[in-house]
């Protein structure tokens, strides 16, 4: 019963210091499962032919496929925005996977639980907010641009921070910003009573 205790961390040795060092963690695989996950996306939404866009899903009319419009007559202007806003949303989940790993590798060494690991908390919802904000405004003026050479009398843009991907950006956002309220409420906490002790 001892042992079985011991396993699932039930009684503790406090004879031991604390170790300081990194422990190999979970943050560590799942940020690389994460990086791979956003590179196979990326990967499986390059265009077949044209530019990367999901206009054709809903417009049928356009010349395209799932992820691509044909970008025969667009400008050149309209192809940059489309490229642009397709490297910007795999950056902004790039860079929002780092940031959140840079965090949890903070938060797994003892020695590192500082203000600064906070600090980095508080970059990441600045980043997907500013990224997704950003993502919409360049799909916004893609989708004017081939309105406008496609000559089409009704074009369905698509959604994207004003839908359901904006909702979980939100939520997400709200779900980081109470984590890090937690934990300075957590820090205080720990301040108070090692200075009463």
């Amino acid at each position: 019963m001892k042992a079985l205790s011991k396993y699932f961390g039930l009684t503790a040795d406090n004879s031991k210091p604390q170790p300081a060092e990194h422990q190999f963690s979970v943050a560590t695989i799942y940020t690389a499962f994460a990086v791979v996950l956003i590179l196979y996306v990326a990967f499986v939404q390059w265009p077949e032919h044209g530019i990367p866009s999901s206009l054709h899903r809903y417009n049928p009319e356009l010349e395209g496929g799932t992820y691509w419009v044909s970008s025969e007559g667009l400008s050149t202007g309209t192809q940059i925005l489309a490229w642009s806003a397709f490297a910007w949303k795999f950056l902004m989940y790039l860079c929002v996977a780092v940031l959140l790993h840079q965090v949890a590798k903070s938060f797994y060494r003892k020695a590192d639980f500082t203000l600064r690991a906070l600090n980095r908390l508080r970059v990441a919802p600045i980043v997907l907010l500013v990224g997704m904000l950003g993502y919409s405004l360049l799909t916004d003026l893609t989708a004017r641009g081939i309105e406008k050479s496609a000559g089409l009398s009704k074009l369905e843009w698509e959604p994207t921070f004003m839908s359901d991907q904006g909702l979980i950006t939100v939520l997400f956002i709200a779900t980081l910003f109470f984590i890090e309220g937690a934990l300075r409420r957590g820090i205080t906490l720990q301040e108070d009573s090692d200075g009463t002790i």
